[in-house]
């Protein structure tokens, strides 16, 4: 559908990123751009936003979003690396629940 191409770089990350379920129910946003990284946060999450009103702590997501976007990244292209800058359980500010390192 997107039509990338094998090794599609840091722009077919960023383009797939904005396809994904996550784009379309929660605010994310992409920032601190280089040539060779982008630092990816979501500033807004349905799962994150609903346990906050019910008072309860954030969902500890570190792990599976370890898992899942290093596999998606890597999906894309095979020589990006991907760094967690925080994800619950880590302490965040209240602008963003994780945030998410990609470079090439």
């Amino acid at each position: 559908m997107l039509q990338l191409p094998e090794n599609a770089g840091l722009d077919g990350l960023k383009k797939s990123l904005a396809f994904r379920l996550y784009a379309f129910i929660n605010e994310q946003e992409i920032v601190e751009e280089t040539e060779t990284s982008f630092v990816f946060r979501m500033k807004r999450c349905r799962v994150q936003d609903a346990r906050k009103r019910k008072g309860l702590a954030d969902y500890p997501c570190k792990s599976g979003g370890m898992v899942e976007y290093t596999t998606f990244a890597e999906t894309i292209d095979k020589n990006i690396k991907t760094t967690c800058i925080g994800c619950p359980p880590d302490p965040h500010p209240e602008e963003w629940y994780c945030s998410w390192k990609f470079t090439i």
